[in-house]
């Protein structure tokens, strides 16, 4: 798969090419690597939510706020095509699952030796908000937003699903370490 140039950030030098990634792999990586981030909080609670809440936050937002991104792009006037939009989330998501996976031999070795189980917790959110950022970034560097409209909605985007994503996360691990350590 060919990548089109495009650039990393404002300050790259014209025509630099985003690294390839191997979608397909990614993919499944964003599919699997919640599910074990959320098998290492059941370890540490004996509690099955974060097995299904985690891929759900981590998938499930992404998935059902990607199109108010393409909408608001669309708004602007100068969004990318659908298809350009669809293969820049599927990039981010394979981002994604690619960064967590490799995050997650040090989650598991810090979030396992961990005292306290609300130190796993931070360590497995820390490792899920370090593969968010990592995607976020590679989308926008996939849209390749020129304008000052375009990339306000993307930040815009991300702050909100960043929010709807950490609410839901945050209410469910509350519970979860409340039933168990409460």
């Amino acid at each position: 798969m060919t990548l089109s140039p495009a650039l990393m950030n404002p300050a790259a030098p014209s025509g630099t090419t985003l690294v390839p990634i191997p979608i397909r792999a990614g993919l499944v990586f964003a599919a699997i690597a919640p599910v074990a981030a959320g098998a290492l909080l059941f370890a540490r609670s004996g509690h099955a939510a974060p097995l299904v809440v985690t891929p759900v936050v981590a998938l499930g937002v992404a998935a059902i706020t990607s199109p108010a991104l393409y909408i608001a792009l669309a708004a602007t006037g100068g969004a990318p095509s659908p298809a350009v939009v669809a293969r820049a989330v599927a990039m981010a998501l394979a981002a994604f699952g690619i960064a967590l996976a490799g995050l997650l031999l040090p989650t598991a070795f810090l979030s396992l030796s961990a005292v306290s189980p609300w130190t796993a917790v931070a360590v497995v959110s820390t490792a899920l908000g370090a593969a968010a950022l990592i995607a976020l970034v590679r989308l926008g560097s996939e849209l390749d937003l020129r304008g000052l409209a375009g990339r306000g909605v993307l930040v815009v985007w991300a702050m909100s699903a960043v929010g709807v994503a950490g609410r839901l996360w945050f209410d469910v691990l509350v519970e979860v370490m409340h039933v168990q350590h409460g």
